[in-house]
């Protein structure tokens, strides 16, 4: 089974609507544009048609994650998309992270992100308010 293939058969299990001769399709973004949030893949249908289901992670890297998880982004006045990425814990609680730091670059869910500071970056290490 191709790399492909098998990452179909992960997200069918995640319950992503992919029916049966549905394809992913690299799309090879510039590494510019997959930090702005390009899409490295996407699925099309059996019919060829594009599913709106995508990602910036490359297949491989979504195959190793050990859980995934989806998000419906806005792609214009056409409606949403959605996006799989690996799910990642928070480092304080366990939760499901939604955010990761910029300086130490950990995963945060948003609670736990909110009390994260860096001493001289500009951050208090105390609550201010």
């Amino acid at each position: 089974m191709t790399i492909a293939e098998r990452l179909i058969a992960r997200l069918r299990e995640a319950g992503l609507d992919l029916r049966e001769g549905s394809r992913l399709v690299r799309v090879y973004p510039s590494r510019a544009m997959r930090n702005e949030g390009a899409w490295s893949w996407s699925a099309f249908g059996p019919g060829g048609r594009e599913l709106q289901i995508g990602s910036q992670y490359p297949m491989a890297e979504l195959l190793a994650a050990e859980k995934l998880d989806t998000m419906q982004v806005m792609s214009g006045a056409v409606g949403s998309d959605t996006e799989v990425f690996p799910a990642k814990t928070c480092q304080r609680c366990q939760g499901t992270a939604v955010a990761a730091c910029r300086i130490c670059r950990r995963p945060h869910c948003r609670p736990c992100f909110t009390d994260h500071h860096h001493e001289g970056y500009a951050a208090p290490t105390e609550q201010t308010w």
